[in-house]
């Protein structure tokens, strides 16, 4: 963690009145700081920076986006479907037949088995 000047010297100032005021729980303070030197806050304590705000932000904004495009596609094309088969409903046409799915087993090709004369 990064602090400012201002910061670092308020922080002086408040050492230095502990020290005066109690110093058995500044030497108490002084062993937990060096037990606890090196180790690595957990995440929720952790402080984001400005920059790590913002990504996280535009990484959310760039999901909703996603999520809402593929919901507009996925409306067109239930409408296009429909309005598909409404026409040719209406001109009398017999509905367009859907098409086989290939049997992976077959490597990508349909079934001869499955023709029928």
């Amino acid at each position: 963690m990064s602090i400012n000047h201002a910061e670092r010297h308020q922080l002086h100032r408040i050492e230095s009145r502990l020290f005066r005021s109690d110093p058995h729980l500044a030497a108490m303070l002084a062993v937990f700081a060096a037990l606890c030197d090196g180790q690595c806050l957990p995440s929720q304590e952790q402080l984001v920076s400005r920059q790590g705000r913002i990504r996280h932000s535009a990484a959310l904004i760039a999901k909703a986006i996603a999520v809402v495009i593929a919901a507009m596609l996925n409306l067109v094309r239930t409408v296009d479907a429909w309005l598909t088969a409404v026409t040719m409903r209406s001109l009398g046409l017999p509905p367009q037949p859907t098409r086989q799915q290939a049997d992976p087993g077959t490597g990508g090709r349909p079934d001869p088995a499955s023709w029928t004369d």
